[in-house]
């Protein structure tokens, strides 16, 4: 089972802990972290999500997406999630690893019984990962592929259907990733 702390509107840990299934059946406040991925040419690492999942099944979406537990911190957040979802083991490169942004976001799905009311913190990556050295978890993700940044903005921008999206947390995070790639 997993537990998340909860937060309040400010984005403040509470002294509350509740399970992810609670937290998604009542819409409580919770933090999850978003890491993008791009290679040296960049271009941006983006995944297919499963077919079972709660929310955005079968769309494209971020390089790697999980909720924050309540016993981790966001660097082993970072490497357990890329590790879990994508089979690659970021730990060497977790230094590189930059904080953007945090956004918050709520979304309603499966006919009222699964809210999302998440803070998301999102991170970028600049390494050279191979998308043969992808092992997907069959559970979480159901494709790989790298695009090129114009490709995203063009999905972003046009709010491409094929793509799960934060319509206010993905403007800014075109601005952000921009910066990003312009100092590295």
């Amino acid at each position: 089972m997993e537990y998340f702390s909860v937060y309040n509107k400010f984005g403040e840990k509470t002294n509350a802990i509740i399970e992810r299934e609670e937290a998604h059946k009542t819409g409580v406040l919770h933090r999850t972290m978003h890491l993008w991925i791009f290679n040296s040419h960049n271009e941006v690492l983006i995944q297919q999500r499963s077919a079972n999942k709660d929310a955005g099944a079968n769309l494209w979406y971020v390089s790697v997406a999980g909720h924050i537990e309540s016993s981790e911190g966001i660097e082993s957040t970072l490497i357990r999630e890329t590790k879990e979802e994508l089979g690659l083991d970021i730990s060497p490169f977790i230094d590189s690893v930059e904080y953007v942004f945090t956004f918050k976001d709520s979304l309603e799905e499966n006919n009222g019984t699964f809210f999302d009311n998440e803070f998301f913190d999102v991170f970028a990556l600049k390494g050279n990962f191979e998308i043969d050295q992808v092992i997907m978890q069959e559970d979480e993700v159901q494709a790989v592929k790298y695009i090129s940044f114009d490709e995203l903005k063009n999905i972003i921008v046009n709010q491409d259907k094929s793509f799960w999206q934060h319509k206010v947390g993905f403007k800014m995070l075109l601005v952000a990733l921009e910066e990003f790639l312009s100092t590295r």
